[in-house]
């Protein structure tokens, strides 16, 4: 055989666990030679990749060290002293080792990594052992109860590097479950903490890459613990793997279909690992038999093949009848969609991390409604187009109603009832937004965002004559992008729609203001609030001049200088607007919609509540969910942030667990409802923070602080924002309350500096800072930061602060 068809033989080889080599080497029935060389080969280190992988396939962690390797005893690693062997791989060996010198009393387990065979590549060598001293100072800061730490690392007399992991005496979840006997509560329960271990790593941008039971181990106290995190992969900025060598570690029956593709991977690749511990914990069985198949028929399975359901992979179930049918009973539809969605083959179908699946299982054990639900009409509907590009085109028009915003869909309704010719003249521009896309040819599908991209660019030339179909469908695209956080694009398209309006329909027209209305909600979401105002005043004054007082849109620009009022802090005058949005969609020529109502009546009911007025807040707040969850009973943004709402109202009435439970299905809600990050997740996530901290919930107060500032940072990376300041000041609260009052200072400053950059004051942001300043200057931790030094001997109205 040709030497590059061993090399690839290997590669496959060493991708598999090593329990499974041997009978992969049986079925493939290769040649005698071949066999020879690739048993040769698996003991030498030819390339980067078993430098990793073999390590991993070890005997279980818990192992009894093995009393024939006595002459391990008392030889040293550093400071090390090795006790025995617990475990071997093809690339080194795993120890049980204690401290030398005393100064660190746990026993530890010692991974000793062997470089054989790469004497040759001296650049890829030095490269392994940087890598190894990076991975370990950053997983050193990895602290959280379900995942066993790193405590040290260095190099051996011979060059080889190893890590020091902390020694957990268990068993491995999967054997720990057959043993005990488990329900499917009590394993779903266990799977939810693995979730939480796994969800503590990604906050560092650290991929597992290689999650199986047998890196999970439960230990005597029923708590599962995550291993192995040496072998995983940092995340770049952009949140996929950052590669600096050949180094590829998997476990093929665990791996998910970009994995096996060997693509760049998130942390929802791990999320799939998650789903498929969870499948095998739940049935006893893994959702592919990969047994026999050579890797490219592995990777076509994983890849097309969806797995079997939870209950009929049941019926084949190794588990014992009486466990089968125990499982049966305890398996419903909405684990099934928990399951499914954490196995879906495209990753941002995922869920978009391992505390969402976890947030999820919670919710499954509480009785509640879970996040999971099959594929959505808009979803289903990209793919039609994808595997039928002529049929499905002119269906591209109900798939923007669905998805792309408020204007389209009530536009195109009313249009096509006056001019069937403008509605067919609008499907003819929608089949060539997807002509050029064949998904056959290119293997990619059209997004939702690609054709928003591209009905764009086209816009322009295809309606160069009809500018009155043009402003509509150009209003429309600027929504969409509007509600994907897209602003300056957004803020284009309007400024292009106003123009056009004013000559095609007239300065005073109803879609001019609607124009207008875009711009000035653009300026609001950007802390312009000048310009939002002078926006919306100009719009509703030209709805006055128009003649357009009993028009729907006339109570739409109450309503948006109601919200304005609102993100100024000024309840008394929002109220004011927003009655007289409600009053105007009373009398308007055509009943106002059951969603714009719902959104006032939400915006009202916060204006009650910045009144003091908690009653008559929580009466509204009922109005609008009512008919929120009437539209839209699977959830989108405005139910999200009825919720939202609604949980800073049980928090103000001190019901903490009711705000907290609240608080998380918004989030959930709108994670589900825009695709990455987003500022209304943002906000939640900030005021789930809070919540945690009135409720003495301080891990998850900590845990979802830090995802705030997160995803701020990525969001407001180049432009300042107050919610990034509402992040900053909020760690620093938790900070504090943790008794770690020290490291809440240089959040507070980094918050004011954000906040001093700003166009405009974000006054309550500002007002939060000092709260949370107040705090920190009663602490202990307070008398040497000049912040809190009191002033002496100084002009009233001078000195420090």
């Amino acid at each position: 055989m040709h030497e590059s068809g061993i090399e690839e033989l290997l590669r496959t080889l060493r991708a598999l666990p090593v329990a499974e080599r041997e009978d992969w080497l049986r079925a493939t029935q290769l040649d005698r030679d071949t066999e020879q060389r690739l048993r040769a080969a698996l003991t030498q280190a030819t390339d980067a990749t078993c430098v990793i992988t073999d390590i991993d396939e070890q005997a279980p962690a818990h192992s009894t060290p093995d009393a024939s390797t006595n002459a391990t005893a008392m030889q040293r690693l550093g400071p090390w002293r090795l006790l025995g062997v617990l475990g071997r791989g093809g690339m080194g060996v795993v120890h049980l080792g204690e401290r030398a010198d005393g100064a660190y009393e746990q026993q530890v387990a010692i991974k000793l990594l062997s470089l054989r065979g790469l004497e040759h590549d001296a650049a890829l060598v030095s490269s392994l052992r940087q890598r190894f001293e990076n991975e370990r100072r950053l997983l050193a800061r990895l602290e959280h109860p379900n995942v066993a730490r790193i405590v040290d690392g260095g190099t051996a007399s011979d060059g080889s590097p190893y890590l020091v992991m902390e020694y957990v005496d268990g068993v491995s979840v999967d054997a720990y479950a057959r043993a005990n006997a488990l329900d499917v509560n009590a394993r779903v329960a266990l799977m939810a903490k693995i979730c939480d271990g796994v969800q503590a790593a990604h906050r560092h941008l650290i991929v597992h890459r290689d999650l199986k039971p047998a890196n999970i181990l439960v230990d005597a106290n029923a708590e599962p613990r995550v291993l192995d995190f040496g072998i995983a992969r940092l995340l770049d900025n952009a949140g996929r793997t950052r590669e600096d060598t050949e180094v590829y570690a998997m476990t093929p029956a665990y791996a998910s279909p970009e994995q096996v593709r060997r693509e760049e991977l998130t942390t929802t690749s791990d999320v799939y690992s998650l789903g498929v511990i969870l499948y095998e914990l739940l049935t006893g069985s893994k959702p592919y038999k990969l047994e026999g198949l050579s890797p490219a028929q592995i990777e076509n399975l994983i890849s097309n093949t969806q797995p079997t359901t939870l209950r009929r992979a049941l019926d084949d179930s190794p588990l014992l009848l009486e466990q089968r049918r125990l499982h049966l009973a305890g398996i419903n539809d909405d684990l099934e969609r928990i399951v499914a969605k954490a196995l879906h083959k495209d990753p941002e179908r995922r869920y978009d991390s391992a505390q969402a699946l976890g947030d999820d299982l919670r919710r499954f054990l509480r009785g509640l409604p879970v996040e999971a639900h099959p594929d959505s009409l808009g979803y289903r509907l990209r793919r039609f187009v994808g595997r039928n590009p002529l049929i499905s085109a002119a269906a591209l028009l109900t798939l923007f109603a669905i998805l792309g915003g408020s204007g389209l869909a009530l536009w195109q309704a009313t249009k096509a009832r006056r001019a069937a010719e403008d509605t067919a003249s609008i499907n003819a521009f929608l089949l060539t937004v997807l002509d050029d896309s064949n998904p056959y040819e290119s293997g990619k599908e059209l997004t939702l965002s690609e054709a928003v991209d591209r009905a764009t660019e086209r816009l322009d030339s295809v309606f160069d004559d009809r500018p009155d179909i043009a402003v509509q469908i150009r209003l429309s695209l600027a929504d969409s992008l509007y509600y994907r956080n897209r602003l300056d694009e957004a803020e284009r398209q309007y400024r292009e729609a106003l123009s056009e309006a004013e000559h095609s329909h007239g300065h005073d027209s109803l879609t001019a203001a609607r124009a207008l209305s875009g711009l000035g909600a653009i300026s609001r979401e950007k802390s312009h609030d000048d310009d939002a105002e002078r926006r919306f005043q100009d719009a509703l004054s030209r709805l006055d001049r128009g003649g357009h007082r009993r028009e729907q849109a006339y109570g739409t620009a109450l309503n948006d200088l109601g919200v304005l009022r609102l993100y100024q802090g000024r309840p008394e005058e929002a109220a004011a607007f927003l009655e007289r949005s409600l009053a105007a969609g009373a009398s308007a020529t055509e009943p106002m919609l059951p969603a714009e109502k719902a959104r006032t009546l939400g915006n009202l009911a916060q204006a009650a509540r910045g009144m003091g007025d908690l009653d008559r807040a929580d009466a509204l707040y009922r109005q609008s969910q009512d008919l929120l969850e009437t539209l839209y009973p699977e959830g989108n943004p405005s139910l999200a942030t009825l919720l939202n709402s609604r949980a800073i109202l049980a928090a103000r009435r001190n019901d903490f667990a009711a705000a907290i439970t609240l608080q998380q299905a918004a989030v959930g809600m709108y994670r589900k409802s825009f695709a990455g990050d987003h500022p209304a997740t943002l906000n939640a996530l900030t005021n789930l923070a809070r919540m945690a901290v009135d409720a003495g919930q301080l891990p998850l107060a900590d845990q979802e602080a830090n995802n705030a500032i997160a995803m701020a940072e990525r969001l407001y990376a180049k432009a300042p924002h107050r919610y990034r300041a509402d992040a900053l000041s909020t760690l620093a609260l938790v900070r504090i309350e943790q008794g770690r009052s020290v490291e809440a200072p240089p959040l507070l400053r980094l918050a004011e500096e954000v906040l001093g950059k700003m166009e405009v004051p974000a006054s309550a942001s500002a007002d939060y800072v000092d709260a949370i300043w107040s705090e920190f200057c009663e602490s202990p931790a307070a008398t040497n930061d000049e912040h809190c030094a009191v002033p002496t001997n100084e002009p009233a109205g001078e000195g420090g602060k």
